[in-house]
């Protein structure tokens, strides 16, 4: 094993076998890591209590931002349930499948795609914390005026106001989580924030069970109020939460970030080698400059660096809209007639479990996203949800027909179904906001964060518009556009993903700036552990080779 020139420890990079270190080598535990050394040094001689006061009220703070995806998880799964009831569409004169009721879908998109332009600049201009007040805001008019929509166009401006509102808050909520968070907990914190869209799906779903009983328009109205109660806790809590400390930093308001940090980042309120580790590089990557104006988006593609980085985004926000999810969470309800299952009451149950099924599988992955290297996760997890796509299209071009009597057969096409579900979430619904936050720069990350929001919609038109008359046309046979798209997305992902677990933010430039970043990023360290006879725990690369 040979020694490399890069020389990575904590104190000042003291090489272990350095003649003015008490730790030598040849006494040193040697293990491969995918962290930096440097990061890897800094969380050996900090070891935060998950546990403390300080790291508990963390959580607290987090879940209010965890509270925006909440209000996204609604409307998918409202509108697929709505779409079900005879009460929505005999009050509004849609049918369940077709262009009108992909139009209906599609106004959310326009709103997300318009809220999209403004989302950035608000979060980067006043602060994460202000973008989600804004969208908060917007969120309950829209909800307002579509529960009281008296007419289709009503119906259409609320849905567009709506995903107006959602842009906004979901640009700003996962930034400031993922800055945030300290850098060894960004992975299970970012991923849960996503996760909890299934927190907003299951009781929008469970609550349909019931009210799609009521002979009246309050079958699908009363569902619909729900959709204000996230942004309104969302809003009372937020200027009670501290702001971004990347973001702060970024201001020239240095001393605030170091008190943020010092709060939530440390045991004992005291500072440690991981706070200053991430002020370092945080001073160090960011520009105190002057506000760009709301149009200029040229940051995000004048340098090689940045192309990469828009190219691992748009990578996510393709990929994890167009992998089929949107048949299973828009038209679950038509997907499970081609199943056999006809009963609109069934179908409302059906879509409620599948939502706790997929709720398991989110939080699941979220739990590992820590442990779990995005990359093989990313490839695999296509890969995998191509065959089970594959599997529930053949099962449902014999047991999905009109007049089938073979309920086992019916059944297996479901519980594939759900396993589809299961399998998404786990694969894609704990990175989608947090890759995308992760891979963009702090010069980068608001107006990023708003092109994650508009290419994700683009890309939603075909799990909306297009979906519906795809499944009304074709039936079955359409699941298999996204079971070749699936398998495209497997190879991508293994080409050019970007491997962001075991660095810092800051430290994902210099994997960025490689000439094939993707391969760079997937390199294990071996390094040299040991602690000194002053307890300080010293690192050193010894070799690096491909994950």
């Amino acid at each position: 094993m040979s020694i490399i020139h890069r020389e990575d420890s904590y104190d000042e990079k003291e090489p272990i076998d350095s003649p003015s270190s008490p730790a030598k080598l040849e006494d040193a535990r040697i293990v491969e890591t995918v962290f930096h050394a440097d990061l890897k040094a800094a969380i050996d001689n900090t070891r935060l209590d998950p546990w403390s006061t300080r790291a508990l009220s963390l959580y607290f703070i987090c879940m209010v931002g965890f509270l925006n995806a909440v209000s996204s998880g609604f409307d998918g799964s409202l509108m697929g349930g709505i779409n079900a009831m005879d009460q929505y569409l005999h009050f509004f004169h849609y049918k369940e499948v077709g262009a009108s009721t992909g139009i209906i879908f599609l106004m959310y998109i326009v709103g997300n795609c318009a809220g999209a332009f403004f989302a950035g600049p608000a979060s980067e201009r006043f602060g994460r914390r202000a973008g989600m007040f804004v969208g908060g805001t917007i969120i309950l008019l829209g909800a307002a005026i579509i529960t009281g929509a008296q007419s289709r166009s009503m119906f259409l401006g609320g849905r567009f106001t709506l995903g107006f509102g959602i842009a906004i808050s979901t640009t700003a909520a996962p930034m400031w989580i993922t800055e945030l968070a300290p850098a060894h907990w960004r992975g299970r914190l970012g991923a849960m924030y996503n996760s909890c869209f299934f927190i907003g799906a299951i009781p929008a779903t469970g609550v349909m069970v019931g009210t799609q009983t009521m002979n009246s328009t309050w079958a699908w109205r009363l569902p619909l109020i729900l959709q204000v109660i996230p942004p309104t806790i969302v809003m009372s809590c937020i200027w009670f939460c501290p702001e971004s400390p990347r973001w702060l930093v970024s201001r020239g308001r240095d001393e605030e970030a170091r008190q943020v940090m010092v709060k939530y980042h440390s045991n004992d309120g005291q500072t440690n080698p991981l706070i200053e580790l991430q002020l370092k590089e945080f001073k160090e990557m960011i520009e105190v400059r002057k506000m760009e104006p709301v149009w200029d988006y040229s940051a995000l593609f004048d340098t090689r660096n940045a192309r990469w980085r828009i190219l691992a985004l748009a990578l996510m926000c393709l990929n994890g809209q167009l992998a089929g999810n949107g048949l299973i969470t828009y038209f679950l309800p038509t997907v499970m007639a081609n199943a056999g299952v006809t009963s609109t009451h069934t179908k409302l149950v059906y879509n409620f479990a599948n939502n706790i099924l997929s709720c398991f599988g989110a939080f699941s992955g979220a739990l590992v996203t820590d442990r779990l290297n995005r990359r093989p996760r990313l490839y695999i997890g296509s890969f995998a949800l191509a065959c089970l796509l594959a599997i529930v299209a053949a099962l449902s071009s014999k047991y999905g027909e009109k007049g089938n009597t073979n309920v086992n057969g019916a059944h297996a096409t479901i519980t594939f179904i759900f396993l589809f579900g299961i399998v998404y979430s786990f694969t894609y619904t704990p990175l989608q906001a947090l890759y995308c936050a992760e891979v963009m720069s702090q010069k980068m990350r608001s107006k990023g964060m708003a092109v994650h929001i508009l290419i994700s919609n683009c890309a939603g038109f075909i799990n909306t518009f297009a979906n519906s008359v795809g499944l009304e046309r074709w039936g079955y046979k359409y699941y298999f556009v996204f079971v070749v798209w699936n398998v495209c997305a497997s190879v991508l992902w293994f080409l050019f993903c970007v491997e962001t677990r075991g660095r810092t933010l800051e430290e994902l430039d210099e994997v960025f700036d490689e000439p094939w970043p993707a391969m760079a990023s997937a390199r294990k360290r071996t390094v040299a552990l040991k602690t000194t006879e002053d307890g300080r725990k010293v690192v050193q690369v010894l070799d690096e080779k491909s994950a």
